[in-house]
This record gives structure tokens, sequence and C-alpha cells, in this order.
């Protein structure tokens, strides 16, 4: 077998991009720094756009097979609980030829990590670190505590702390967004009315939630304004008192009241950046996380990573050198994910207005109605994979 790609990381994007390599006949070897697989958060949405790149890997009725199908999102005023507008997605099948589905985050990494050790062009090195990269004309090697690692490329899919990004594409580190979302899941039977089934976004000055139903839970994100110098210390999995939750969510009608008394074991995520200049040198790539950590407020972060995977294996597979291929699958890419942050990063402004802008918010909202705001998404939701 000819040397592989090496991919470090074995989250949604390490893997995605193993098997979108395995699916195109290109060996992969994927490094994983941990001992075992883990997804940090508890909910997930996919829109559209993603269900058609898991479609490319052959996944998306097996992730569908584990997920909920909301019928809307539904955007509230936290104080009032008066609904604003309602973007419909039952149709987003017809619409888009996928559907919006939302489930456990952990849910999609058993699926991506079944596929991936079913493959045999795919090997799971666990417990593994790179510790070193030498990347020359005509290879890269991966230095790892069992040896040197031979490689045809590296793609760095280690998140937004990315060590290749760091090491090799002198990116830098993570960059606070001056966002902290806090995480937790309360029972089904917490949740009211349409808060049972459907997405639901809770708009509220300098702060916001969001909540949908996966797995007989209800997945809750609150996301707050801090100060960015209350994030520079990363830790994505360090518990939250639920009094902290409470001081900045505590005015918020029902049913949101209900279902954030109800959440157990909450979890701070301080929200980071990452904005490196390139994603490719040489035979050295970024996906995901490391190429383009953004805000959550356009639920895209996993989406764009299978999207990368998917157009990378393409560009790889159909290049004449894989620098070439990186570099296509980079000027591919680049485009449509700085696009995605930019309005991400609006989404949040949006979210947290206060006072007569925020009611001109409202207003501007109802006026346009749910089939106007779900068709200022077509750009994002209709994107498909390369052949």
């Amino acid at each position: 077998m000819s040397a592989p790609v090496i991919v470090a990381g074995a989250g949604i994007a390490g893997l995605s991009t193993a098997i979108a390599l395995a699916r195109r006949g290109i060996p992969v070897v994927v490094l994983e720094r941990s001992a075992a697989l883990a997804e940090v958060g508890a909910g997930l949405q996919l829109s559209p756009n993603a269900v058609h790149a898991l479609a490319a890997l052959g996944l998306a009725e097996t992730v569908a097979a584990a997920a909920v199908r909301p019928p809307a999102v539904r955007s509230v005023a936290a104080a009032s609980g008066r609904t604003i507008a309602e973007i419909p997605l039952e149709g987003a099948p017809a619409r888009y030829g996928a559907p919006y589905l939302v489930l456990p985050r952990p849910r999609l990494l058993a699926v991506l990590a079944a596929a991936a050790a079913a493959d045999p062009m795919i090997e799971l090195r666990l417990g593994r670190t790179v510790e070193k990269v030498e990347a020359a004309a005509d290879a890269v090697v991966v230095a790892t505590a069992d040896g040197p690692l031979h490689g045809r490329a590296l793609i760095g899919a280690d998140g937004v702390n990315s060590f290749v990004r760091q090491a090799v594409l002198c990116g830098g580190g993570a960059v606070p967004t001056g966002r902290t979302a806090y995480r937790a899941t309360a029972d089904a039977a917490a949740a009211r009315g349409e808060a049972r089934a459907e997405t639901f976004l809770w708009l509220s000055p300098r702060a916001h939630l969001v909540h949908y139903p996966i797995g007989g839970r209800i997945n809750l994100v609150a996301v707050v304004e801090e100060a960015p110098e209350a994030n520079t210390v990363v830790d994505w999995d360090a518990a939250a008192a639920a009094e902290a939750v409470r001081r900045h969510f505590g005015g918020f009608a029902e049913p949101a009241a209900g279902l954030l008394a109800a959440a157990t074991e909450w979890r701070r995520w301080p929200l980071m950046a990452a904005r490196p200049p390139a994603w490719t040198r040489g035979r050295v790539g970024l996906v995901g996380d490391a190429a383009h950590a953004m805000l959550p407020f356009l639920a895209q972060g996993a989406a764009m990573a299978i999207e990368d995977a998917v157009v990378l294996a393409a560009r790889l597979a159909g290049a004449p050198t894989i620098a070439a291929g990186l570099a296509a699958t980079e000027r591919e890419r680049r485009p449509r994910v700085e696009r995605v942050v930019a309005e991400a990063a609006r989404s949040g402004r949006i979210y947290h207005l206060a006072g007569p802008i925020a009611a001109a918010r409202d207003a501007a909202m109802r006026l346009a109605g749910g089939g106007r705001l779900l068709a200022r998404l077509d750009w994002l939701y209709g994107w498909r994979p390369p052949a």
C-alpha cells in the first residue's frame, strides 16, 4: 500500500476526512491524542447541507435514523415568551433535497467511528499525539511516541487549538470571542407545548438560549457575553454552577424557565475563534475548527467540517499533486466558510440586541415571516458535494 494521508484528530472533522479519503481509495492513518473517542457537547444540529455531505460518505440514512426532525425553528422574546417568527423545516427535503436533523453529538461520532473501523483503508491509532512535523516536498514525517510516521500528506483536524496549525501553518493560537456557552440537558418531561418537538431560539439583551429535543432529553445551549479575558484559559468540559446560569437567564418566560430549572450538570464552554491566514502549506492542510473555528450561531461548525472533508477528498483524488489538491480545496472552501463565519457573527449580534433596536428586529422578523427567513438561508442549506 502506498504512503497514507495522516489525519491528526479523530473528532467529527477527522473521522469525516478519513472516511471521505478512504471512499476515494486513499489510505489513511488517524492519530488521536485521547485514549478513547469522545465528543464535547450534548446536542448537534445538522442542516440539509450537512446531511448532503454525510450522504457523500454513505452515512446520511444511518445518522437520520438516530436523529429527530424538528418541524420548525421558533424565535421567541425571552421576557414575554411571545413568538417572534417561526421558520418551517418540514419542507426542507422538498426544498433542499435533505432534512434538517438534531441528534446527540456522541451518536454522530459513533456512526463515524463505526464506519472508520469497518473500512480497511483506515487505521485509527488512539492515545497517539503528534509531537513534531517535518514537511518536505515529497513527503511528511510525523513524530509520535511510536516513532516516525511517513505520509503523503498531513491533515490537521485537531480542533481550535490545533497543534498542526501552530507548528506548520503558523496560524497562532485560539482567540477569545467574548462569548461563553453553558450546556446542559433536561428531561423531555420538563418541556411544554411545542418545546417538546421544535427548536427554540430565545432572544434577550446580551444573551440567548437555544433548545431542541434529542433522544428523550432536551438539549440546552445558553450563550452570554463575557469579557474576552474571562476565556483566555480554555477548558472544553468544565463544570458550571447552575447559579451562574440563572444569573444570566433568570428573567426568561416559560417554557424556557422550566427547562432551565430542570437542567442538570451544566458545563461551561468558552467560545473561541481560529483565523489562520492560510489553511495549507505544501503537503499539510487544515479542516474543521483547526482552519476556521467559528461562533455557533448558524449551527454550522460540524456542517463545515464534514463539507471540508468531502471536498478535500474529491480534490486530492483529482489533483496532479498533493499540494495542488490541498490548494484547490482551500480556494473552493474559503469563500463559503468565510461567509458562514461572518453570518454567524452577525447573527450573534442580532440575537443580543436591546431596547428599541431589538423591537425593530422583532418587527422586521414578523413582517418577513418564516418562509422568507428560510429563503435567506438557501445559499447555505442548498449546498451540494462535488461528484
